[in-house]
């Protein structure tokens, strides 16, 4: 697809929590052509020149690579919102792995939180005392969530390994159902083998189906 489709299929599917623009976009695609993981093509089917980028199995192999290896950076709030939306691809134990470690940086911050609320509180004004209230109750909800997910993912998998039926109250939005402009293959188009965890609550709110 060209970069203006680009843009537009990212701002579609991860418009809620991350802002692309065509600045970021442009430089980014370069990077990707000089790497290998994008060919270019020219469409000489419009009256204007248009490049249309295709994904190369070097480009699947890297967004493999950079959705398994989380760093101490990946796991702040927006990363890890962006890391999130892309949990299916990735296998039940990498999922595992980032979801904990994440609740794990919550739960310091948190604590950091705390520590310097009850040192601070009595110097503080009405609204930065809100303001900082409201950031423990953010860390607060977000753990409860991650728990969640997390007692979610430890039981999606029966003893043999294999995922356990779909329940129709996690049901998901297939991803051939979303909007695809054509010419840029997604890893899951071209392995259908990888799902997104059945088990896995659909919304922040709906808690993970029993067995």
């Amino acid at each position: 697809m060209s970069g203006y489709e680009l843009k537009k299929q990212l701002s579609f599917k991860l418009g809620a929590f991350w802002r692309v623009s065509f600045g970021s976009l442009y430089p980014c695609l370069k990077r990707l052509l000089r790497d290998g993981a994008l060919e270019v093509e020219e469409n000489h089917f419009t009256s204007r020149k248009k490049h249309v980028y295709r994904l190369t199995e070097r480009g699947e192999q890297l967004f493999l690579e950079l959705l398994e290896s989380a760093d101490v950076h990946d796991l702040e709030q927006d990363r890890f919102s962006m890391r999130l939306a892309f949990f299916r691809y990735l296998r039940p134990e990498t999922r595992l792995d980032q979801l904990e470690r994440r609740r794990g940086y919550l739960q310091e911050r948190l604590g950091h939180l705390r520590a310097s609320l009850r040192t601070v509180r009595d110097r503080l004004d009405a609204y930065t005392l809100e303001l900082m209230d409201h950031g423990l109750d953010s860390h607060e909800r977000e753990i409860a969530w991650l728990d969640r997910l997390i007692a979610a993912e430890r039981g999606s998998a029966t003893s043999d390994g294999r995922p356990t039926a779909r329940s129709r109250s996690t049901a998901t939005l297939p991803a051939e159902s979303l909007p695809e402009a054509p010419g840029l293959a997604t890893p899951a188009a071209q392995n259908p083998t990888v799902q997104r965890d059945p088990r896995l609550p659909t919304q922040a709110g709906q808690a993970a189906p029993t067995p």
